[in-house]
């Protein structure tokens, strides 16, 4: 169950979920867009009536939910080359944009290691602390990836759209952690860049992120970086849930522990782990059947195989979770924390498969390693969306 505006409460449905939003409101508005104006501004490569087709379905879209867009400038561009986008940005970005927005030509390639206007873009106003929102000429005409859009919109402009109805009982703050990390081309090993920290209050309000810009050797992060990024003024005797993308490496779960004695805290680990876990498969009428969003196959107190999401296909079998804890949390408490969290993603209207403390560890650090970061290390603005 989600909780929207002013404290009305809704079952998850991503069908519903724009129609819920329409109807309650937003959870919490950022105070300060004024009446709920959101300045946004176009660098736009594609046609004037693109543009204008697109901006007049997104107002359409958001005025119900009680955001008006303004629309504070528009500046064209024949080609999406970094000195072109870079120029438009720089016009624009006198005008105070809550958000600018990219409409830009559809690109293929099959090498991860080619710039195109997307990391542009990004690298442009990301590292000048401006929302962006990339739409591509394809993205335009698909009616589920305007709904996408709106949710994204609204979470980078700082507001929260809904949280759980419920908080979490065992928990005061859920945290994400994990390594931006690049496997080396040619030798053994990765390069690591930084260490990313996510943290959301236990109804799923995001409180801030994290970022240790330090490059980092190995895959373990240090006891001083942890430490760093679990101050006593935020964690002093709280109960923390923190969900690892992966394993806890090397010393990391002792020094957790160590350090959340110290602040008086609990600290309770959880590894949320990608790969290496079985199908899953149930019984119905005598009939094999797929498993649905929230079955477990527990193997112990403390692990467990666990479906997180749906297939993304009819006909083919969900890829579960294997997640790991460590007493005295049990492995019921673990699994309702990923699964309670996988609901509050604002960057889509289908949940993802991990939960949102750890969703898109994988793109920032594609991002983060290509200098492509905000230049506040510490923020509340969801970047990654």
């Amino acid at each position: 169950m989600l909780r929207f505006g002013n404290g009305q409460i809704r079952k998850f449905d991503g069908k519903t979920l724009l129609n819920d939003l329409r109807f309650c409101g937003v959870f919490n508005k950022n105070v300060n867009l004024t009446n709920g104006n959101v300045q946004v501004g176009i660098v736009n490569a594609l046609t004037k009536d693109a543009s204008a087709n697109f901006i007049t379905e997104l107002q359409a879209q958001l005025a119900p939910i009680g955001f008006r867009v303004n629309l504070i400038g528009e500046q064209f561009t024949k080609n999406v080359s970094r000195s072109n986008l870079e120029q438009a940005i720089n016009i624009l970005e006198a005008n105070s944009p809550d958000i600018l927005l990219g409409l830009f030509p559809d690109e293929y390639s099959d090498d991860e290691e080619d710039w195109g206007s997307y990391h542009h873009f990004k690298s442009l106003t990301v590292g000048r602390g401006i929302s962006s929102q990339v739409i591509n000429r394809g993205t335009l005409t698909k009616k589920y990836a305007l709904g996408n859009i709106v949710l994204g919109i609204l979470g980078k402009t700082g507001n929260i759209p809904f949280v759980l109805a419920e908080p979490l009982p065992y928990a005061d703050l859920v945290v994400g952690i994990d390594i931006a990390r690049e496997r080396k081309k040619r030798l053994a090993g990765s390069i690591n860049a930084t260490a990313i920290a996510r943290i959301y209050f236990n109804n799923g309000d995001f409180l801030r992120y994290v970022i240790h810009d330090a490059p980092l050797e190995g895959e373990t992060i240090p006891e001083n970086v942890l430490q760093a990024l679990f101050p006593a003024n935020e964690f002093g005797g709280k109960r923390v849930v923190i969900h690892r993308d992966g394993y806890f490496r090397g010393q990391e779960s002792d020094s957790l522990k160590s350090w959340a004695k110290h602040l008086g805290a609990e600290f309770h680990l959880v590894e949320v782990i990608k790969s290496g876990a079985p199908r899953l498969y149930k019984t119905e009428s005598k009939q094999i059947q797929r498993p649905d969003k929230g079955d477990v196959f527990k193997l112990s107190p403390t692990e467990a195989f666990v479906v997180s999401s749906p297939p993304p296909f009819s006909g083919a079998t969900p890829l579960p979770l294997r997640i790991r804890t460590q007493k005295p949390f049990d492995i019921d408490r673990a699994v309702h924390s990923v699964l309670s969290l996988t609901i509050l993603h604002y960057g889509s209207l289908l949940p993802p498969r991990l939960p949102v403390t750890i969703h898109y560890s994988d793109r920032i650090a594609y991002l983060a390693l290509r200098g492509i970061k905000p230049k506040n290390l510490d923020g509340f603005i969801p970047f990654w969306l």
